[in-house]
């Protein structure tokens, strides 16, 4: 009897081993990345003039990216988008950055739009570098001078990027805790412990090595990450920080509200 025991426990562990090690890494990535490689429009069909750039990462994979001027600002919002879509998705919110006013740097990550490879946590942080490295050396922007953004999954890449480089500051919006602290949320399959989650975006331990101005806005009726990720980010986040909780819209919804728009511009004057 313990004999047959231990030859099933035997098996259920190997089992388990071959989900873990075998099957989890080839379907994890198409739970959490959602890249359209169709582009829409540009950003000169919402009147911005732009810079079509591409960039080489650390892997030798070409990305693409758009920057856009304004020559009232001597800012520079680098903004990394969610996990579904790609760059010509987010017009609208270009638009309302350059408004505010400030130059925008806005790239695709890995397998997103133009840009070439796969994406998974360590190539976004690839995306992320690159995207830095050209406002600092062929942009010429000193660190204090580029706001780091990131919005949802981009949260993840914005704040480890704040955490190996110099920035001015850093801007998240609806952004989770950590993938960790996601996955049951998204997926049955990680509703047991016998399931390990390979990609972390660990923003809960990243923020607390951030020491510049942190901006954290979420909505109370975010559909698709819990506001309370965010009030525990603030929590966990070093001075000067500021937490804008809005009401009644969905998530990433609230781009026209007065209190959005107010708290952006309050970073950019260094007056958080």
């Amino acid at each position: 009897m313990i004999k047959k025991i231990v030859t099933y426990a035997l098996i259920i562990l190997g089992l388990l081993l071959v989900i873990n090690l075998l099957i989890v890494p080839r379907i994890e990535p198409g739970m959490i990345y959602f890249p359209t490689k169709e582009m829409g429009q540009d950003p000169a069909s919402v009147g911005l003039k732009y810079e079509d750039v591409f960039l080489k990462t650390a892997d030798g994979k070409k990305i693409h990216g758009w920057f856009i001027e304004n020559n009232t600002s001597d800012k520079v919002i680098l903004l990394f988008h969610g996990n579904g879509g790609n760059i010509s998705h987010r017009l609208s919110k270009i638009k309302l950055l350059h408004f505010l006013p400030a130059n925008v740097f806005i790239i695709d990550y890995h397998g997103y739009g133009k840009s070439e490879g796969e994406p998974c946590e360590q190539n976004l942080y690839l995306d992320a570098k690159a995207a830095y490295d050209y406002l600092i050396k062929e942009k010429k922007y000193t660190p204090s001078q580029v706001i780091v953004m990131g919005t949802s999954l981009g949260g993840g890449v914005a704040t480890y990027l704040a955490t190996q480089e110099r920035v001015g500051a850093l801007i998240l919006e609806s952004t989770f805790t950590s993938i960790y602290a996601m996955a049951p949320r998204k997926s049955p399959l990680y509703r047991r412990p016998i399931v390990w989650v390979r990609s972390r975006f660990d923003n809960l331990e990243n923020i607390e090595k951030v020491n510049v101005p942190i901006l954290i806005i979420h909505s109370e009726q975010d559909e698709v990450i819990p506001y309370q990720m965010s009030v525990a980010l603030y929590e966990k986040a070093n001075k000067p920080k500021k937490l804008v909780l809005l009401e009644k819209y969905k998530h990433g919804g609230f781009m026209t509200t007065p209190e959005y728009i107010e708290g952006l511009q309050k970073v950019l004057q260094g007056d958080l």
